[in-house]
């Protein structure tokens, strides 16, 4: 007599899906000559994407950052406060995923994305006087990410990334400088373009994925 045992994988074609992952930061640092100083943040990235075969989905994504506080500065012999945003970022993009689902609880996935994101950052340079700049960054950007799930129930999926590349970008930064001391300014702008066939890994982070109903 014999017997066979098979498990038969579970059925991803035509399911709907939202991923998120999310995180805040907070931050103080007390010092005896010079004012305290803050930090705070979140980055947040979200998918919307549909299995369109067992083994391939595709969709779009979208992404935010953002990063402010407080901070002394030494301007004119004496110590100043600065406060508020230091960077903010935004992004919206399409990919694509390849699955390989080892079992039903375990698999791995990997795919190209595109996008536009936006980023703006400030910050400042006290070596001649206290510098201001300001940069507008937006980039089209092209790249490849990796990452694994775990399955917790027919709903709710565990991923978590393994490795990414940015493998190709273009841009365009318009840069405002201006000395506050010196009460002079200037701006410029810049186009940049990067080619990098490279993987970064490992590049961890964990988030959720769900899956409507059909």
């Amino acid at each position: 007599m014999a017997c066979s045992i098979t498990g038969a994988l579970a059925q991803y074609e035509g399911k709907r899906f939202v991923s998120a992952s999310a995180g805040i930061n907070f931050g103080t640092q007390k010092q005896d000559d010079y004012p305290s100083t803050n930090g705070y943040g979140y980055n947040f990235n979200a998918g919307f994407g549909k299995f369109k075969t067992q083994n391939m989905a595709r969709g779009w994504s979208v992404g935010s950052v953002l990063a402010g506080g407080k901070s002394g500065i030494f301007r004119n012999g004496e110590n100043e406060t600065d406060s508020g945003i230091s960077q903010f970022g935004a992004n919206v993009g399409y990919f694509w995923q390849y699955y390989k689902h080892f079992n039903d609880k375990f698999g791995v996935f990997g795919g190209p994305n595109i996008g536009v994101a936006y980023n703006y950052t400030r910050g400042y340079d006290t070596s001649n006087g206290v510098t201001e700049t300001k940069n507008r960054t937006f980039t089209l950007p092209f790249s490849l990410s990796a990452g694994a799930y775990y399955t917790l129930n027919e709903r709710w999926w565990i991923t978590g990334s393994l490795g990414f590349s940015d493998l190709f970008m273009v841009g365009y930064t318009h840069i405002d400088v201006e000395n506050l001391d010196l009460k002079t300014g200037s701006n410029s702008n810049v186009f940049t373009y990067k080619f990098t066939p490279s993987i970064n890994f490992p590049s961890v982070s964990l988030g959720l994925r769900y899956f409507f109903k059909n």
